[in-house]
């Protein structure tokens, strides 16, 4: 007999029989962590009921909807959780990823070869049509605990294709520009190791993509404001 899927009866109504604990509480923009176990296998539960009312009412369930295709378009890919479910229209569960993030490391301690295979994950990524959208920040970088590059927290990425195509497709590629100049500056900072021409690329952005990042950082911050009220 097939042994079942960890997680495979999970639901809203039956959380509290899962093993775990809190990781974040939910409210305003942020969605509530949970941390579950069953046997030698975690899952992370995110879930927007808890946050403010225009995260719990509108933006959450939209974000989450976006978050699990996402997850769909990279199913199967080396260096991404695998999505579990889709809890309700407020939370999904991913596979929890072991191992400590790219920022707990101190400058030079990782090998040149991380980053190297980090590049190589990013760029399949890219290749399912999927940019991250915030791999500066190198939290959503995990050192796994067998030593490999492990990419989370797909809650900025979104997809190539859908929407009007045109302008997607433009914001698609200078997106994929900031995915792989967020890996080569991560490459210089914590392996201390790189090329005049990376360092360049890592550090140098052109006007047309100053006003791209001004214009979705803007977006960002007045959603986050809306969203506290």
């Amino acid at each position: 007999m097939p042994e079942t899927e960890p997680f495979a009866d999970l639901t809203r109504e039956n959380l509290d029989r899962y093993p775990g604990r809190r990781l974040r509480a939910g409210g305003g923009t942020r969605p509530e962590l949970l941390l579950l176990e069953e046997g030698s296998r975690r899952a992370v539960v995110k879930d927007y009921r808890h946050s403010g009312w225009l995260m719990r009412r509108l933006a959450g369930p939209w974000l989450i909807g976006r978050e699990e295709r996402v997850y769909r378009l990279l199913e199967g890919m080396e260096g991404v959780p695998r999505l579990i479910a889709r809890l309700d229209r407020h939370a999904l569960v991913v596979e929890h990823i072991a191992g400590r993030s790219c920022a707990e490391f101190p400058d030079g301690s990782l090998p040149v070869e991380f980053f190297a295979r980090l590049r190589e994950v990013v760029e399949g990524m890219h290749a399912r049509g999927v940019v991250h959208c915030d791999l500066k920040n190198r939290s959503n970088i995990v050192v796994g605990e067998d030593g490999r590059p492990y990419i989370v927290d797909f809650a900025s990425a979104f997809a190539r294709e859908g929407g009007w195509f045109p302008f997607r497709r433009f914001l698609f590629e200078r997106f994929r520009v900031d995915d792989l100049r967020a890996v080569a500056k991560a490459k210089l900072l914590v392996a201390r190791v790189g090329t005049e021409e990376e360092a360049h690329f890592a550090f140098h952005r052109g006007p047309a993509e100053r006003v791209v990042r001004a214009i979705r950082d803007a977006a960002r911050w007045a959603f986050r404001l809306a969203a506290r009220k």
